[in-house]
């Protein structure tokens, strides 16, 4: 009992709290480099690095640091318990990694990759897009879904916003998903813009407006390719319609599990600025279509473009 006390005495004249002996944080190291993967592109010296720390889902804590002559950087003292996304601004735009630290492990390494930047679209295409349009009552609901590809090693940052879009004269009631809503910009001249940087690589989009439904019983809908398309997909959906697209194919209806039918058109190796005039008929009636079975169709058209880009990279690996 007597050397019991003698060796809290001890620890306590020492000072050192008896909790951290008994529980100290794991503590390690994050190393980095940035990488630039455009060619002949500019240095990789001195870029700002934040490594943002979350603890509990929440931010708590943000460290700042610049690279060295060869784009490494270095954070010490971490907590390896914690979550940790290391953002590198390059040429004014951000790029995000995650940090995962290894079981056991007490560094970390992240390869940082960023690119130039342009103005030039020349890179963007768009490889699958799907145009769903359902006739309702009083208007006609239009989603565009797009699986575009950035082939070049440059980030397109755009002029006026990044990926521009136009919509039909009249479009209104704009909407996208609740996640990307506020990455959209509603331009002058019937055009939408998707404000995000577009590095290299794939990106899907989606959103949506509506039309006013004409007091005749025939309307046109001038669809313009806004950026080269590999693959153009139309569906039309309402009762009774016809449907006409000079310059596309026919293709088989599709129909979803609980029996409803859309008019499908397709279309390959569609050029920049090309129009697609939609023309319908016999649209005095109109069905209501079922809000759920629009997004049906929408994931529908989204597993689609998944296949297309599995199928894309196999016939990549097959022509290496």
């Amino acid at each position: 009992m007597h050397r019991l006390i003698i060796i809290l005495a001890v620890l306590l004249l020492a000072g050192l709290p008896l909790a951290a002996l008994a529980q100290e944080p794991a503590e390690g190291e994050i190393t980095g480099q940035v990488i630039n993967g455009t060619e002949g592109g500019g240095s990789v010296a001195g870029v700002e690095i934040t490594l943002i720390t979350y603890a509990d889902d929440m931010v708590s804590e943000t460290n700042t640091t610049r690279t060295g002559g060869e784009g490494k950087f270095h954070f010490k003292d971490v907590v390896r318990e914690h979550t940790y996304l290391v953002s590198a601004r390059y040429m004014g735009v951000d790029y995000y990694y995650p940090v995962d630290f290894e079981s056991g492990a007490t560094t970390a390494y992240v390869e940082v990759g960023v690119c130039d930047v342009t103005n030039s679209a020349h890179a963007i295409r768009i490889g699958l897009a799907h145009t769903v349009i359902t006739v309702e009552e009083e208007s006609l609901k239009v989603t565009e879904v797009y699986w575009l590809v950035n082939d070049g090693d440059m980030t397109y940052v755009g002029t006026d916003g990044v990926l521009v879009f136009t919509l039909p004269e009249g479009a209104y009631e704009i909407g996208a998903p609740q996640e990307l809503f506020a990455d959209y910009e509603l331009l002058g001249d019937n055009t939408i813009t998707y404000l995000v940087p577009f590095p290299p690589g794939e990106r899907q989009l989606v959103y949506s407006y509506r039309l006013e439904k004409p007091d005749a019983a025939e309307l046109t809908i001038p669809l313009k390719v806004d950026y080269p398309a590999d693959s153009l997909e139309i569906m039309v959906a309402g009762e009774d319609i016809e449907v006409a697209v000079a310059e596309l194919a026919p293709a088989e209806p599709v129909v979803t599990d609980t029996g409803e039918r859309f008019i499908h058109f397709h279309g390959e190796n569609l050029p920049h600025g090309k129009m697609i005039n939609l023309r319908l008929s016999n649209l005095s009636g109109g069905n209501g279509f079922p809000l759920f079975i629009l997004w049906v169709i929408i994931a529908v058209a989204v597993a689609g473009l998944a296949v297309y880009l599995i199928r894309r990279k196999q016939r990549a690996i097959g022509d290496e």
